[in-house]
């Protein structure tokens, strides 16, 4: 059991871990299981696609936010509807915290909340949770991703920065790069954040709503340290609309690519998903973040040794 300490909130606003299912994201049935990992036993959710199982499937990892859980990401997200009709396989990791499945946060190295103050192992566990899938389930190696939103979107960042062995792409939402990242492969990236943050602000600085205040690194700051890591271009394709700027650098080395999406006055929320409280921003109409992570997922797999 992890050892019991005050809880401090995290910096990203507080995802609402006990909203009840509602909406589209209700109708897929679920596979809840523990795996045990570093002395301690985590949870996950599993979505599965109807239909036959036998070739191997793609696998997307979605980590909720500082404060949420599994069933908050998959009700915020919708990934399991998309799943059911794209087929493909999504796992919704819970995090870990003092009370139950409540008040979940991820270790980033700088944040967050009980998993940081413990020490948490979190790349521990996802690389031993997919070990066991891909023992279970028919998983293309070569097709892994992971998103998420806020602390979960700093998770997709340390996925691909520590276990870029294993993960094709990865694409976090109003996350920070703030972690030590130094891939082994080139890893494709889609950020997307906007510019009315005030948690994870855009630009960097102090988040006027963050509760653990901390100076924030600027999304040009994880976006110039990936074109790096993957040898991309320094001269974008650029295409936009009043409410959405969309930078393409592509091809990148082993064919992946970088892109950014910068939601003009967006908050800090999963564009196009659903609201989990009312304190929390609304999410922005500008893109279905869901269907353009999957669509960017889709494009790019990764050489299996």
């Amino acid at each position: 059991m992890p050892t019991v300490h005050r809880v401090v909130m995290p910096l990203v606003a507080l995802v609402a871990a006990l909203a009840a299912p509602r909406g589209a994201g209700a109708q897929v049935p679920s596979i809840q299981r523990t795996i045990h990992v570093g002395g301690r036993d985590r949870s996950y959710i599993l979505d599965l696609p109807p239909g036959d199982r036998a070739s191997p499937l793609p696998i997307v990892f979605v980590f909720h936010g500082g404060g949420g859980n599994a069933q908050s990401a998959r009700t915020q997200t919708r990934m399991s509807d998309l799943a059911a009709a794209k087929g493909f396989i999504v796992v919704y990791p819970n995090g870990t915290g003092r009370f139950g499945d409540r008040l979940l946060t991820w270790n980033t190295g700088s944040c967050c909340g009980n998993a940081q103050r413990n020490r948490v192992d979190d790349v521990a566990f996802i690389r031993t949770l997919l070990d066991s899938l891909e023992r279970t389930y028919p998983i293309d190696p070569g097709r892994v991703y992971a998103t998420g939103l806020s602390n979960g979107g700093m998770m997709a960042y340390l996925m691909g920065c520590a276990l870029s062995d294993r993960f094709a792409a990865i694409a976090p939402v109003s996350g920070e790069l703030s972690m030590r990242c130094a891939p082994t492969r080139p890893v494709s990236v889609l950020i997307i954040h906007g510019t009315a943050d005030e948690n994870l602000p855009y630009d960097g600085g102090v988040g006027r709503k963050a509760l653990d205040k901390h100076d924030v690194k600027p999304v040009h700051y994880a976006l110039e340290r990936w074109l790096r890591f993957d040898r991309c271009g320094a001269t974008p394709r650029i295409d936009s609309t009043p409410a959405l700027v969309h930078r393409t650098y592509a091809p990148c080395a082993g064919g992946t690519a970088v892109e950014l999406y910068t939601i003009v006055g967006g908050g800090h929320a999963w564009p196009g998903g659903e609201r989990l409280a009312r304190f929390l921003d609304a999410p922005s109409h500008a893109l279905d973040a869901t269907s353009v992570i999957w669509n960017f997922f889709a494009a790019h797999h990764a050489p299996v040794h």
